[in-house]
């Protein structure tokens, strides 16, 4: 007897290795003396080598009825924006369901499906999964992408902005990052059309983001800075609460380097600088923004901290409650275990 299963593991092992950057959901049926594919993915050449293996293997005839994402339901809306502060990402469409990454306001992010009241999504680094539909604003791509460009007045990106209405009463609390249009002087617009002023914090130009960031290592570690003692949440960006791979990711954007979302990915970027627990008496070759990957279980890493330099980082860490400094050479026990579990470096930066 044919184990389906197993030969839709295999070639999702082959074509598909990462779930959280696409979608290969598949079942098989018999159906009138021959197989039918259905489910949902968004890689058509592995459901067309599924099929090719299915009727090699049964030699019966394989239909295929996969939803090829993004839905062609959807037609020509399948584009979003994050409308509100900060929207959750879940693992699954239910609120209840654990929270893998956020968006915050302003961000495009690709409509793939839906299922009741929740979006599947794949946001600008490719991170997918389920955002309840009260978190977008839904248009064609010429709509996302004229945001983007700040088309009818001038992109601006938050540094924890609080804009109020004509009556001054705040409707958006911004968090680093998020993206808003000034269409008029002293004017900004939301991407659900809402407009008001700057009541608190700073807004920056968006062509003047480089100036303010570079992509220099004390540029780097002195934002990182500014994060001190946000707390830690799974899932989190922001400095409300931000997880390891979190922080740096949103740290790095600000400095107009775009990185994965998961410290895993993360580690794949960049050029090699140090690698295995041997190279833990090198420390000193680190630099300012240099990342350091520690592995908690054995072949898969799972932390990431940014380098001050030499043996200091600054990182999102449970054992800290969110983001501090510490000393891989330091006597405190999670340090020591930090130390003992890092297992490469890598060097984005130019400098």
């Amino acid at each position: 007897m044919i184990d389906y299963a197993a030969l839709i593991a295999r070639v999702a092992a082959a074509r598909v290795p990462d779930p959280r950057m696409a979608v290969f959901d598949i079942q098989v049926e018999e159906r009138a003396g021959g197989l039918v594919l259905f489910g949902e993915a968004t890689d058509p050449a592995a459901v067309e080598e599924l099929v090719a293996l299915l009727a090699a293997e049964t030699g019966r005839e394989v239909a295929d009825e996969v939803i090829h994402l993004p839905d062609p339901s959807l037609g020509a809306a399948a584009h979003g924006l994050i409308r509100a502060a900060i929207a959750p990402v879940h693992g699954e469409p239910r609120v209840s369901a654990p929270q893998v990454s956020q968006y915050v306001l302003g961000h495009r992010v690709e409509l793939l499906s839906r299922r009741d009241a929740w979006w599947r999504v794949r946001g600008e680094d490719g991170y997918m999964g389920w955002v309840h539909h009260g978190y977008v604003q839904v248009g064609e791509a010429a709509w996302a992408q004229a945001w983007e460009r700040g088309e009818g007045g001038e992109p601006v990106v938050s540094l924890g902005a609080e804009l109020v209405d004509e009556e001054g009463r705040p409707f958006a609390r911004l968090p680093w990052g998020a993206r808003v249009i000034r269409d008029l002087p002293g004017r900004y617009r939301i991407p659900d059309g809402r407009r008001g002023e700057l009541g608190s914090g700073e807004l920056v130009d968006a062509d003047r983001l480089a100036d303010r960031f570079p992509p220099r290592g004390e540029s780097v570690v002195r934002t990182a800075r500014r994060w001190l003692g946000t707390p830690y949440l799974w899932g989190g960006v922001t400095l409300a609460g931000a997880d390891c791979s979190g922080f740096v990711q949103s740290v790095f954007w600000m400095h107009g380097i775009a990185l994965p979302r998961d410290s895993d990915q993360q580690a794949r970027v960049g050029a090699l600088i140090l690698e295995g627990p041997g190279d833990g008496d090198r420390l000193d070759e680190l630099r300012p923004g240099d990342l350091l990957f520690f592995e908690e279980h054995p072949g898969r890493v799972t932390h990431v901290a940014i380098s001050l330099g030499g043996s200091q980082i600054i990182h999102s860490a449970l054992s800290n409650g969110g983001v501090g400094v510490n000393d891989l050479n330091g006597t405190l026990d999670a340090e020591r275990r930090l130390r003992s579990i890092l297992v490469r470096a890598r060097r984005l930066l130019p400098d």
